[in-house]
């Protein structure tokens, strides 16, 4: 990924995109297919995870990403904010379907995938709390992502039975459709969300997802943890980056 200071991002007049460096962050991923799906032309930022990106905060108010910052908006950071931006600048095919009752099927789902206590979320905690009990308490306390993320080891049951019930719901919805889509006949954002927020059940192979093997470990765990997931996750998936998404990933 070519990345831009936050200097050039500032003084170019058209769109910034904030995106977490170095490591295929499925809300950052997704928001970068979601703007290239409407060929709509952004300067890469990189935020550094685990950093303090205290230049990031002065400049947009958050220390996470995505970002987008569009001249004259306030900073997004939702993923449906994202989507919402993309769908008004850009062109191409809408990733939302006409029909409202459509819109609220497609719109739902990502808040299940990308929103709050929704499926990525479930999957971090996994990971957090695997890591939680490599880590004495010290060294946990100091580093700043378990507090920024909420990690609450009482929560690992609820977490645990949340990411699992998500599965069982998509796969029941996926094996509903005649298509290959999650919705209707055509790639909607909800399956654009879901093709990258899959790497946090089994990334991709590294000919597509040339993460570094670190990081490869962690995402990995989610997955180890939900064994027994129905198989049409991951066809779903490929299906998607085989007929809509760019590869490999390019973080």
């Amino acid at each position: 990924m070519d990345y831009v200071s936050i200097k050039a991002a500032q003084a170019s007049a058209g769109l910034a995109l904030v995106v977490n460096a170095g490591v295929p962050g499925p809300w950052s991923e997704s928001a970068k297919a979601l703007f290239r799906h409407h060929q709509i032309p952004f300067l890469a930022v990189p935020q550094i995870p685990a950093a303090a990106n205290d230049a990031l905060v002065e400049w947009t108010g958050h220390r996470n990403a995505p970002i987008a910052v569009y001249p004259g908006e306030v900073p997004m950071t939702r993923a449906l904010e994202l989507l919402q931006l993309a769908e008004r600048l850009g062109s191409g095919p809408s990733l939302l379907p006409q029909a409202r009752s459509s819109r609220i099927q497609v719109t739902g789902w990502i808040q299940e995938i990308a929103g709050e206590a929704g499926f990525g979320w479930c999957a971090r905690h996994l990971i957090f709390q695997t890591w939680a009990r490599q880590m004495n308490p010290e060294v946990r306390a100091a580093n700043p992502m378990f507090s920024a993320y909420g990690y609450d080891e009482r929560r690992q049951e609820s977490m645990l039975e949340g990411a699992q019930s998500f599965l069982r719901d998509l796969a029941k919805a996926l094996k509903a459709s005649t298509t290959g889509y999650l919705i209707g006949d055509q790639l909607t954002a909800a399956d654009l969300y879901w093709a990258y927020f899959s790497n946090l059940l089994a990334p991709l192979p590294g000919e597509v997802n040339p993460m570094q093997a670190a990081s490869r470990v962690a995402y990995e765990i989610p997955g180890q943890l939900l064994g027994g997931y129905d198989p049409i996750l991951l066809a779903h998936r490929d299906f998607m980056f085989k007929t809509h998404l760019q590869q490999p990933l390019d973080f």
